[in-house]
């Protein structure tokens, strides 16, 4: 049908009908080739996302990271520990109780060498001169 200068597209029984529908079936669409450079930056930025989100989240560089030096020990002070109770059983041999005290005073920036009990401080690991 032809209405002025629009046609009317008959519905789709009726194309079947005429045998369009089959015509239609067999049309491939393929991508061109800007299509496919599309698709390959758009899947290459995917797994820049992806690989940058499992490494921020599973934190794996820290993880693979070889030290030769380990960092302070946390410890939480419980009721009757003092500095020089921690020097007396930790400072290696070679380091004099008053340098372990001063190193953790320093470390911890403790005005004193005083500490409370439920306080959280770090002790340094120290290089033992034996070893």
């Amino acid at each position: 049908m032809r209405i002025g200068t629009a046609t009317v597209l008959p519905f789709p029984q009726q194309r079947e009908q005429r045998g369009e529908g089959a015509a239609r079936a067999r049309v491939r669409l393929e991508p061109t080739r800007r299509g496919r450079l599309l698709l390959a930056a758009l899947a290459f930025f995917l797994g820049l996302l992806v690989a940058a989100a499992v490494l921020l989240t599973l934190d794996l560089p820290s993880a693979l990271a070889v030290s030769d030096s380990e960092g302070p020990v946390t410890v939480t002070v419980e009721a009757g520990d003092t500095l020089w109770g921690y020097a007396e059983e930790l400072a290696p041999e070679g380091v004099s109780e008053q340098e372990f005290v001063a190193e953790v005073r320093s470390l911890n920036y403790l005005p004193t060498g005083r500490v409370t009990a439920g306080q959280v401080i770090e002790l340094p690991v120290l290089e033992d001169p034996a070893r």
